[in-house]
């Protein structure tokens, strides 16, 4: 009986060690696989989309959107703000940045012949090279239109 229990206990140390050994440590393997630096997962942004809440149909809206670059290099991407509601692209433009810099680019949005609803305005930044998040890349925001 006593005999069984240390067989089984010896078997699983070996079995134990064995995993050890074989995978280079307790938690998985030992492969140095490069890690992406965090730096270059880094990208844009958009910081900011302002516009007012509530606007006069026919009347010019103004949009101001302010872009960062999270890295320490100058990049260049796209700026599109897009009404979602109509599919009317308001602006499109390549937009270069220095590194850890920010810029406010501002926007004329013409309301006219538009009916009284809800607008979502939408911002994109097209992903630059190396951008590992893209969450912070789109804002979007509501405008109600009044006669």
């Amino acid at each position: 009986m006593i005999k069984d229990c240390i067989h089984g206990w010896v078997l699983q140390v070996v079995l134990f060690f064995g995993c050890f050994l074989s995978c280079g440590s307790l938690y998985g393997q030992s492969d140095e696989k490069k890690k992406p630096d965090f730096k270059e997962s880094l990208g844009v942004m958009i910081v900011s989309l302002d516009l007012p809440l509530l606007a006069t149909i026919g009347n010019k809206v103004i949009i101001e959107i302010v872009i960062g670059n999270e890295r320490t290099t100058k990049v260049t991407t796209i700026l599109t703000v897009t009404c979602l509601t109509t599919n009317q692209i308001i602006g499109q433009e390549a937009e270069t940045l220095d590194g850890l810099s920010s810029q406010k680019i501002v926007y004329t949005w013409d309301t006219g012949g538009l009916k009284e609803d809800t607008y979502i305005i939408r911002a994109e930044l097209e992903k630059v090279p190396r951008e590992a998040n893209i969450d912070d890349n789109v804002k979007e925001v509501s405008i109600f239109l009044v006669p």
